[in-house]
């Protein structure tokens, strides 16, 4: 393996998609930087990434973090609107905007920027339409960029979306079903998204891809075969996206989390966490589960909490 040269800054590096990007970058051989709000988490690189906080308020600052960098890899988003809790869309477009600006006056050589996958097919929905301002903000400022639009993720220990669901499937025995569950779904290995936004990073020109899984399911399938690799013995009962939100809102306060968001449930219904191109993953989700069936779903990872910001 050639050891990557230069500087390469991680945001989010002790998230999740950032996590397995530095992680992978650190056994290529790079020099890892991360900028992060999550200063109180535990270090899980044992001091081999270099830890700056983001100061979005302070351009000087943040122009400094950056100078010298070759790649920047950028997962930073938030995944819901909390008033008063530092969680929004709209301040996740004006910071991404002072992030790349940033780069750009401290003469970084390329941006990877991790989006989401089909964006532009649910403009009028604010978790999609900031993705959407964002990659054309970034290809609009004079650097050279790939984005990387993931499906859905999992896989690891930092996984929620796909563990909460596992966990859920565990203790309910019936379980509500977003419509009649026939929509497609793609699901993509952390380890393979990083390595694709790494390769991205090694290209001089822009692009944009898809980061998807090579097996495309159901949604009820996707279901069955986690119900099966954990033994589970499940019975999926299709009922409407609103019962469903409110359910999942009931939910959220016995737990003190958002278990599951309105833009999440259309997504899913509109088969957009599934993609046209060729896909770019080569982990077998369902191999995974059978692998991992013992372990998945044990513990509830609470988004909320784990989610903590510097003010």
């Amino acid at each position: 393996m050639v050891k990557l040269e230069g500087l390469h800054v991680v945001t989010g590096a002790f998230g999740y998609t950032g996590r397995w990007i530095a992680y992978h970058l650190l056994e290529q051989g790079a020099e890892v930087r991360t900028l992060t709000n999550s200063i109180g988490r535990d270090d899980p690189f044992d001091g081999r990434v270099e830890v700056h906080r983001y100061d979005f308020d302070d351009r000087k600052k943040l122009v400094e973090s950056l100078k010298g960098v070759s790649v920047l890899y950028n997962t930073y988003w938030v995944r819901y609107t909390v008033e008063g809790q530092g969680f929004a869309h709209a301040l996740a477009v004006k910071n991404s905007k002072k992030l790349f600006l940033a780069a750009k006056e401290a003469g970084v050589r390329k941006i990877v920027h991790v989006s989401v996958a089909n964006p532009h097919k649910a403009p009028g929905w604010a978790y999609f339409r900031g993705k959407v301002i964002v990659e054309e903000f970034l290809k609009k400022i004079g650097i050279p960029y790939s984005i990387v639009r993931p499906t859905i993720l999992y896989g690891h220990r930092q996984d929620v979306l796909v563990n909460n669901i596992a966990w859920m499937l565990r203790r309910l025995p019936f379980f509500g079903m977003f419509g009649d569950g026939t929509y497609p779904v793609q699901p993509i290995y952390a380890d393979d998204v990083a390595n694709i936004c790494i390769e991205q990073g090694k290209l001089s020109e822009n692009t944009t891809v898809d980061a998807a899984g090579p097996e495309t399911f159901e949604y009820k399938e996707f279901l069955q075969i986690m119900s099966d690799a954990m033994d589970c013995r499940n019975i999926f009962i299709p009922i409407p996206d609103l019962l469903t939100l409110l359910v999942g809102q009931f939910m959220g306060l016995l737990l003190q989390d958002i278990v599951i968001t309105e833009a999440e449930i259309r997504g899913l219904r509109q088969g957009l966490t599934a993609s046209s191109e060729e896909p770019l993953g080569t982990t077998s989700f369902r191999d995974w589960a059978k692998e991992n069936g013992n372990d998945i779903g044990r513990i509830y990872r609470n988004d909320i909490k784990i989610r903590k910001y510097v003010k």
